[in-house]
């Protein structure tokens, strides 16, 4: 009967459930079964996810200067947060989505939404 090797993602699923480091590295270690390979790649899963999972509950930044006085053209290159905008790629009435260049925690092209001045009320933000 063939082996079935449970794959990283699955691995990781169930690790990113377990509360304290020790027990987690206890857990991969078991159920790799000493294949370092598969325990580097789910404990690498599990460093991007610690320092992700969570980015888009707070946004980045919020202004309070006049957003409509020039802003769409004369921003780009402006760096908000971890994000260099590169080309506006759209508009609508809540706000401008910009092509932009993450730096951290991964280096990565991302879609980054500025919400328009007046917009920034509670209920829009969430």
């Amino acid at each position: 009967m063939p082996d079935k090797k449970i794959d990283a993602k699955a691995i990781f699923n169930l690790a990113r459930k377990i509360e304290t480091d020790e027990t987690r590295s206890e857990y991969i270690q078991q159920i790799c079964g000493g294949d370092e390979e598969l325990a580097h790649c789910v404990t690498e899963l599990l460093r991007g996810y610690r320092h992700q999972h969570n980015f888009l509950e707070t946004p980045v930044a919020f202004f309070t200067d006049n957003l409509d006085s020039g802003f769409h053209s004369e921003s780009l290159g402006t760096t908000i947060g971890p994000y260099k905008l590169i080309e506006q790629i759209g508009e609508g009435g809540m706000g401008v989505v910009y092509m932009a260049a993450q730096k951290e925690p991964v280096r990565r092209m991302v879609a980054l939404k500025v919400i328009k001045a007046g917009m920034d009320t509670q209920q829009v933000v969430a």
